[in-house]
């Protein structure tokens, strides 16, 4: 399987898992049906074998899929082997980031909590530099740092994408809005000019946890939710070395709620957290 295929391959995977699960059948029954071998039924669900478009109209047909859902994944399992923009950055960044990259893309909205930095769609391209020649890693080259600004603003064309509109909520903590970098107090103003341009489109929410809110859901950690065609959704979480992602219902719901607190009673209004960026913006221009 290539790496610029495997997350298609993953979600179709897990989508059949949850239809099974929800029809009350095991693993086994439905290798027994589909006359194919138990390990063979398992691949499917794991994403290590490409489903076949006959394959999948048979299991939609067990498994009693509605008629949007059944359309939407058909397309995902025709286009599992098509290779995506993201692995032309393949050694530049990670597996599990290219895989994230690639839900995205499938994605119709997007939830992202931010404690540290500034969330990558909405980065300048000098921003992103100093971030990755800031982080301390060992291959932090100027270099690197050029190819993955390049891979950024080629994954946040999805913001202005037609065929299929991309809506995007941010919230993050305002200490990400008061970080700069030593030296250069002109990357941190110009992102801030960058966040309140790009907070006046439409498809673009923007909120700030205030300073004073230290206890809340977010305090983990970041996570970020992605919302697909169909309502089913992926958490991703992105650690120093590795990432976790989950489409499990149960986990994916305790992530939604704690969107809904930090969106809904944490963050200041959408009004207040321009007003706090505005305020930001006046200080720096001093």
């Amino acid at each position: 399987m290539s790496e610029g295929t495997s997350a298609r391959r993953r979600r179709v995977g897990a989508q059949l898992r949850q239809w099974r699960v929800g029809e009350g059948l095991t693993l086994q029954e439905v290798a027994d049906r589909l006359e194919v071998s138990l390990a063979t039924a398992s691949r499917w669900e794991t994403g290590s074998t490409k489903v076949s478009l006959d394959t999948y109209s048979r299991l939609a047909d067990l498994y009693r899929v509605d008629a949007d859902s059944r359309v939407y994944f058909e397309r995902l399992c025709r286009d599992a082997d098509e290779a995506g923009w993201w692995t032309r950055y393949g050694d530049v960044i990670s597996h599990g980031f290219r895989d994230f990259i690639e839900l995205e893309s499938q994605a119709v909205r997007e939830f992202v909590f931010h404690t540290m930095v500034v969330p990558g769609l909405l980065q300048t391209a000098e921003y992103r530099r100093a971030v990755v020649l800031t982080q301390g890693a060992p291959d932090g080259t100027a270099r690197k740092a050029d190819v993955v600004a390049d891979m950024n603003a080629a994954r946040q064309s999805i913001l202005t994408r037609l065929a299929s509109p991309f809506d995007l909520h941010v919230v993050m903590q305002e200490s990400v809005l008061l970080h700069e970098f030593d030296g250069q107090p002109h990357i941190m103003r110009e992102q801030r000019r960058r966040l309140r341009e790009l907070a006046t489109r439409p498809n673009i929410t923007i909120q700030v946890v205030p300073l004073r809110r230290s206890s809340h859901p977010g305090s983990n950690g970041d996570f970020t939710i992605l919302t697909y065609g169909g309502g089913e959704a992926t958490v991703y979480n992105e650690l120093l070395t590795s990432s976790v992602m989950t489409n499990d219902p149960a986990e994916v719901a305790v992530y939604r709620a704690a969107m809904e607190t930090l969106a809904g009673d944490v963050a200041l209004s959408v009004e207040d957290s321009m007003g706090l960026l505005d305020r930001l913006l006046e200080e720096s221009a001093v």
